[in-house]
């Protein structure tokens, strides 16, 4: 067979899998090909080989894995290609154990990040997110020590390249107020590094200052000798911080990065 026809007939099988694909998803009879076939679709790839090229495969290895010459999904083809089909859990991909897709949390052009299940899957980390906001207005007072309320699923490469190497120092907060708009904005995602509990140089620090949870970057006024407290937003005027005042400033962590949340 040549490879146009080749590809040809590797496109009536998809069209085939794609008309048995709803009533095969609800019976939960789908072959490897068939649940390959329909992830990609509904993630918006209709040619196998644009898919391919985005999970950094070679469309061959996809064709073969839909049309059923390749008989399994392992390793990292698995994660590649999950990291292509994000609504996709992965485990279904291989076996089409559980359900085939995520509860998703809106997270505006970032990598796949899912409100975490019972497992971990292949190819993310699990980070806790804590009920905790940090506030970017005024700040809101609390004494109180907060507490994991869930855990979500990030993608690893995205986590290695960006949060510290050591991820049990990561925690996950939600932003609120206006005062950082423009750089963190209200509801955002926060990465805090927990492992720095001081000031290391100029930042954004989640803090505590006089009572009050804040979000909020740290600079070092060189003319006055005092640590100054900025807001991204005009509107918040500075506050200044007197080297008598530091005890006062309790840092909880120093923002890693955050993911800027949409609705749909």
């Amino acid at each position: 067979m040549s490879m146009g026809n080749e590809y040809k007939h590797a496109y009536t099988l998809h069209a085939r899998a794609l008309t048995l694909a709803p009533y095969k998803l609800a019976n939960m009879t789908m072959t490897l090909g068939e649940r390959l076939t329909h992830a990609r679709v509904e993630s918006g790839y209709n040619e196998p080989a644009i898919a391919a090229h985005k999970a950094g495969i070679s469309p061959s290895a996809l064709y073969q894995l839909e049309d059923g010459t390749t008989k399994s999904l392992k390793g990292t083809t698995a994660v590649q290609l999950g990291r292509v089909y994000t609504d996709f859990r992965i485990e279904w991909l291989i076996d089409g154990s559980g359900p085939a897709k995520r509860e998703r949390i809106g997270v505006a052009d970032e990598p796949a990040t899912y409100v975490a299940g019972s497992e971990t899957p292949v190819g993310y980390v699990r980070l806790p997110l804590l009920n905790m906001e940090g506030d970017m207005g005024y700040g809101t007072y609390s004494d109180e020590q907060p507490d994991v309320v869930k855990f979500l699923d990030v993608a690893e490469w995205w986590a290695r390249q960006n949060l510290p190497r050591d991820l049990d120092r990561v925690k996950l907060i939600s932003s609120r107020g206006d005062s950082m708009a423009g750089v963190i904005n209200h509801g955002d995602v926060v990465f805090v590094d927990t492992g720095i509990d001081h000031y290391e140089g100029e930042g954004i620090y989640v803090f505590n200052w006089q009572g009050r949870a804040l979000i909020k970057r740290l600079v070092p006024n060189l003319r006055t000798g005092r640590l100054q407290i900025q807001s991204a937003n005009p509107a918040y005027p500075p506050e200044d911080v007197a080297p008598e005042e530091i005890e006062q400033l309790h840092i909880a962590g120093r923002v890693a990065a955050w993911w800027t949340l949409r609705n749909f």
